[in-house]
């Protein structure tokens, strides 16, 4: 049997709270994510979802555990060898864009690309190709400004799987798209998941995107549980309406 693309062992964040003890996000967190796996982590908001992506994107350390990608224990490696991996490994799709306002929709797509120092002519079919999945082919000429907030998202999320990633993370990655443009994505997610064992851990509260996934797991108290997928999404785990800030 193939090992698992990622594993995650005693997993500890802690953050200093300015008291005498540490807040505790995460603890003795483990998971296993197989390749071509979809799997939705759904919580309460503030429970540690977006802490726990950071982590597992490489982009924030953990106190203590181990996060091991295709067997390589990722925080034995200097900063510098992490920027490395997350832009050839890993795609993001977090709660806020970040694209680039200088830049057009579709350069912001190549960007990935454009960091591995490929031309643009060279890379652009592709960012093209991603942009009309997501419906976007009109806009590709737009900068940041003249995008909608669904249409910022949707090229944030053409732009995480630029580099055909083998992990692709996504915090509320529907959050701001109308049902009838998120059904695209879902199945685009399905589709690469299936055919190109493309691999996604999504947190997410859309009911619709989370029953896609192969396993749905809740964060509660700083741990992982599985939940069967039809029960993935409960009211407990609603977002609250004025929540933007993102979780730790």
């Amino acid at each position: 049997m193939a090992a698992p693309l990622l594993t995650v062992d005693d997993l500890l964040k802690q953050y200093d709270a300015g008291g005498d003890e540490p807040l505790t996000v995460l603890h003795d967190l483990a998971l296993t994510v197989a390749e071509g796996e979809i799997v939705a982590i759904v919580g309460e908001s503030g429970t540690g979802k977006s802490t726990l992506l950071h982590i597992l994107g490489a982009l924030d350390r953990p106190t203590a555990g181990t996060v091991r990608f295709e067997g390589t224990d990722l925080f034995a490696q200097s900063d510098e060898d992490l920027a490395a991996f997350r832009n050839r490994s890993i795609g993001f799709v977090f709660q806020f864009h970040h694209l680039l306002p200088e830049f057009t929709a579709l350069e912001n797509v190549a960007m990935p690309a454009l960091i591995q120092h490929r031309s643009l002519d060279a890379v652009t079919p592709r960012a093209r190709s991603l942009l009309e999945l997501l419906g976007l082919s009109d806009r590709e000429e737009h900068r940041p400004r003249m995008l909608s907030g669904g249409e910022k998202q949707r090229v944030a999320i053409a732009r995480a799987l630029m580099n055909e990633p083998a992990l692709v993370l996504m915090d509320e990655p529907t959050g701001n798209l109308d049902a009838r443009t998120a059904e695209p994505l879902h199945r685009e997610i399905e589709r690469l998941s299936g055919e190109m064992e493309q691999t996604f851990v999504l947190a997410t509260h859309d009911p619709s995107l989370a029953r896609i996934a192969n396993r749905a797991l809740r964060l509660e108290r700083g741990s992982l549980h599985p939940l069967s997928v039809p029960d993935a999404i409960s009211p407990a785990s609603d977002p609250d309406p004025d929540d933007t800030a993102p979780e730790r």
